[in-house]
């Protein structure tokens, strides 16, 4: 997360009149205001549940499925925000080394109801934080499972949020 400092700063040059002494004066004027730090906690993880036997695919989207990995944002009340995310990423298997390659999706809302999160369709996305400072963010994804070796994998999965 990265602190924002807004610095608003003013300059008044007094004018040098003509026949008097070669100096002049500066005045400067430099207010901050600070910003708190977004806090990224991780409620719950990734759940992909049972595959089974003949599935192609595997979708967990997140905001129908109780398997969406889930996020909350804290910071400043009804601050703007920006929200990216990896859209791709390519996990490795840990025993055999095999790619497995995962597309991510995210939904978002400023309430902790998943069925009414609005799905983000740019990366990066601009939210609101609610008037707790609070907004909720599911991660679901899609991989294929043709060809997939079982095990453990691997991968980092980013989201990075700033304000506006």
């Amino acid at each position: 997360m990265k602190l924002v400092i807004y610095i608003l700063s003013q300059i008044v040059l007094a004018a040098m009149l003509y026949g008097q002494d070669d100096k002049s004066s500066v005045d400067l004027n430099i207010s901050a205001y600070v910003v708190d730090q977004i806090e990224v906690i991780t409620i719950s993880d990734i759940d992909a549940g049972i595959v089974l036997p003949g599935q192609e695919e595997k979708i967990i989207s997140p905001i129908t499925d109780g398997g969406a990995g889930v996020l909350r944002l804290e910071g400043q009340a009804h601050s703007s925000i920006q929200v990216s995310y990896s859209k791709q990423v390519t996990m490795t298997n840990l025993q055999s080394s095999q790619p497995l390659l995962m597309n991510y999706m995210l939904s978002g809302g400023s309430e902790n109801d998943q069925s009414t999160s609005i799905l983000f369709t740019t990366n990066p996305a601009n939210v609101i934080l609610n008037a707790q400072g609070i907004y909720y963010l599911w991660v679901g994804c899609r991989f294929s499972l043709e060809g997939l070796v079982a095990g453990e994998y691997d991968g980092d999965f980013i989201v990075e949020v700033d304000y506006n």
